[in-house]
Formats: structure tokens, C-alpha cells, sequence
């Protein structure tokens, strides 16, 4: 299975104050947590402003470093969204904040202008949380190894952030190997994506499958482990399905399970060969820009084999010895209560499913053809015993079943010689 996890930008309100005309000072320090981690990413923390505090330490403002100039400080003053006011000492400006300020719009430009710059690591901690801890305070901004943005915060005096492309998706089956007319259960895992930032946010869940399955029509979404009744919609889809949660309304439930479950019937075009579905998420990656979007896809796949039985005479293969007429029927071997049984195959048309009875005279018999062949069609994995009931004229009866093992993972064919 797949879980592939991507990163992005998200970020929490940015709370700048006018200087106060007071003595301000620094204190403290701070942390800032990764609650989430992605695996195998190492975030870095950048220190965009500093933080100064009032007397009594009722109220702060933030200031970025003039002279010497902060290696942040040409890149801040480029964007509309602030304004950097020099202080009367000359050696910082203080930072305010004005009606063109989005806070989405800031972190894309400051990640864009990382390079070159110091910043610190995050490390594992317990819980595998990532954390960086007795950092100045200050303004923040922390990004992902891959580039993207993670939350841009202040450490006041610490602070756990969520990593909103944490979007794991992971799709699975009940069973790999089928008979005909055997119902299949579907989940897909999800969570709900923090939306934080996002005017708007697209989290759809779509499921392909092919001519082998028959969609049974019966989806149910779930968050938290309870059922969801609204905040969704349904839309059936040819053979498959979308589904699009509306995960800007239950934010109230940021990071609990999303499952989708379903179910699909295997029907008679899945026979030797493979059935798959494809399951697909689309979810918003970028709060700046909602046509922007990242992609998600996960594969199951089933199959159900069938037994090609050759009669041939003396066992010469060859086309001009095959038998037709011999008849036979399948067996295999069932467990009734602490007593072994035997059940045989019949093929239930009305239901289009492979069902197993108690006697050969109510099961399927298979009679080979001109061309000595024959077939029983929608098995799955396992061990099955042909026996022949009838030999074509002149010819005695096997002595004894002929064992078939099916036992694959893929479609299987067995051609038998009797």
C-alpha cells in the first residue's frame, strides 16, 4: 500500500502590533513542535522577526534587524503586506502589518527566498513529534526538506503546529483471490486535512473499477468513527463513484480518521484474468491559488481462475486423440463443524455466483467437446478435485479424482491432462 505525503503551506494568523512607546525588551525562550511529522522529512525553523515585550509583558511587537540588516530583511520590504519603520536607535525597524497583508501570500514569498539562509532543525522527539527547542522568540517560519511550507508562528514562548499535507490515503481489500458472485469490502483511509489558511478547500475521493467488478452502490464515510450524515456529496460515477467531503466543516475533527467503505461484487468477466480498481484523492495543496492541487492513488486488484481439462486418449497429446463427451464434475474438501466434507460446484445462472451443494447430482457436470476440452470457470485459491462420472464410449472411468491446486496471485489457468 501507499502513503504518499506531501507538504505544503500552511500558516496561523500573523499578529503584528505597532511599537509601544514604552521600554521594550526580549525575554525568554521558546519552542516550536511539530505534531505530525511527515515521515522521512526534517523541518527547519527560519527566525523572519524578533519579538519585544512591554514593562509588565502585556503586549509585544515585532522588530527585524537593520543594521547589521537581517538576511530577511530586503525580502520582507518587498512585500506590500507590511510595513518596516525604522526605530530611532538605527539598528531595527519595526514591523507592522497593513490592509494588503494575507499571511498566505507572505510565507509563499519567504519560502521563496530561502536560500542562502540559516535555520534550525526540528528533531524527533518523543511521540515523534519534530521539535526545536530554546529558540529566541520571535517569528517563524518553518519549512519542509521538500521545499514546502509548513506553519509560520511566533514562539510565545512555544508552539505546536500541524502539518496540513499530512494526507495520508490508503486503500484496501478483503480478499485478493475470488469466485464468481463473491462480494468484495473496500476501505479507503483518509484524515481530515487541517484547512487553516484555505478560503476554500477540494478533498474528493473518486473509484474506477473494471468490467470484472460490479459496483454495488452502497458507500458510507465515516470521520471519527462515526457515520457522516451530511457535510458530503454523493455522485455514482459509470462502474465507480465520487465522493467530496467538505472538510472546511469539521474542522472541529482536524486529523481524525476519514474512512470510506463500499463493496463490488465479482462477476463473470473477471474469470483468468485481473480485476482492479483504482482509487484516486484530489485535495487543495496551495491556500494562494485553489486551482492548484495535489493527487493521490492507490490500486487493489483481484482475480478468479478457472480449470481447463484436455482429455486425451492414452495421454498423447495430441489433436487428433482428444476425447469428447467425457463428463465431469469439481469436488473440493469442506469442514462440517469437527467432520471433514465434500461439496460440488454449481454455477447459480438466476444469481450469477458460484455456489457449492451436497451432491454430484445437483452439481454442474463438465462435458468435453469436440476438441476434448472443457472448462469450470470463477474458482479461487485453493485445492479442488475433478472427477469424472462419465467416460466417452469405449473408455473405462479415472480411478481416482485428479487433484488441482490453484494457488497464484494472479489469474490463474490450469490445463490438465486426464
Amino acid at each position: 500500500m501507499k502513503t504518499m505525503k506531501k507538504l505544503t503551506c500552511v500558516m496561523v494568523a500573523l499578529v503584528l502590533m505597532l511599537a509601544l512607546c514604552v521600554t521594550a525588551f526580549a525575554t525568554g525562550t521558546g519552542s516550536i513542535t511539530v505534531d505530525n511529522p511527515s515521515n522521512g522529512v526534517t523541518y527547519t525553523a527560519y527566525k523572519i522577526f524578533d519579538v519585544v515585550y512591554n514593562t509588565d509583558k502585556t503586549a509585544y511587537s515585532y522588530t527585524i534587524a537593520l543594521n547589521p540588516k537581517s538576511p530577511w530583511y530586503d525580502v520582507v520590504a518587498t512585500y506590500a503586506g507590511v510595513t518596516l519603520t525604522p526605530a530611532a536607535t538605527g539598528d531595527v525597524s519595526i514591523v507592522t502589518k497593513n490592509d494588503n497583508f494575507s499571511a498566505a501570500e507572505f510565507s509563499n514569498l519567504l519560502h521563496t527566498n530561502i536560500t542562502g539562509k540559516t535555520g534550525i532543525s526540528l528533531k524527533a522527539a518523543d511521540g515523534n513529534k519534530a521539535t526545536a527547542t530554546g529558540l529566541d522568540l520571535g517569528y517563524y517560519l518553518v519549512v519542509g526538506a521538500n521545499n514546502a511550507l509548513a506553519n509560520l508562528t511566533t514562539t510565545n514562548p512555544s508552539v505546536t503546529i500541524h502539518d496540513k499535507n499530512d494526507v495520508p490515503f490508503d486503500k484496501v481489500d478483503d480478499k485478493e483471490s475470488v469466485e464468481i458472485g463473491e462480494v468484495v469490502n473496500y476501505t479507503i483511509n483518509g484524515k481530515v486535512p487541517d484547512t487553516t489558511g484555505f478560503t476554500s478547500y477540494e478533498y474528493t475521493i473518486t473509484d474506477t473499477m473494471s468490467e470484472g467488478l460490479t459496483f454495488n452502490e452502497d458507500v458510507k464515510v465515516y470521520v471519527g468513527n462515526v457515520e457522516l450524515t451530511g457535510n458530503y456529496t454523493y455522485e455514482k460515477v459509470g462502474n465507480g463513484f465520487k465522493v467530496t467531503i467538505k472538510v472546511m466543516d469539521i474542522q472541529d475533527k482536524v486529523s481524525q480518521p476519514i474512512v470510506v467503505k463500499y463493496t463490488a461484487t465479482v462477476n463473470e468477466n473477471a474469470i483468468a484474468k485481473i480485476s482492479k480498481n483504482d482509487a484516486k484523492l484530489v485535495y487543495s495543496n496551495n491556500p494562494t491559488d485553489s486551482k492548484k492541487h495535489g493527487e493521490l492513488t492507490d490500486k487493489e486488484t483481484v482475480y478468479s481462475a478457472k480449470i481447463k481439462i484436455v482429455k486425451y486418449h492414452d495421454a498423447l497429446e495430441d489433436t487428433n486423440n482428444r476425447l469428447p463427451n467425457a463428463k465431469f464434475v469439481l469436488s473440493k474438501k469442506v469442514m462440517e463443524g469437527e467432520k471433514e466434507g465434500v461439496k460440488y460446484y454449481k454455477y447459480d445462472t438466476s444469481a450469477n455466483k458460484v455456489t457449492w451443494v451436497d451432491t454430484r447430482k445437483e452439481a454442474n457436470a463438465f462435458v468435453t467437446t469436440v476438441n476434448g476440452e472443457a472448462e469450470v470457470r470463477g474458482l479461487k485459491n485453493g485445492t479442488y478435485y475433478l472427477i469424472e462420472t462419465e467416460a466417452p464410449a469405449g473408455y473405462n472411468l479415472l480411478a481416482e479424482p485428479v487433484k488441482v491446486e490453484i494457488n497464484g496471485s494472479d489469474a490463474n489457468v490450469e490445463s490438465l491432462t486426464v
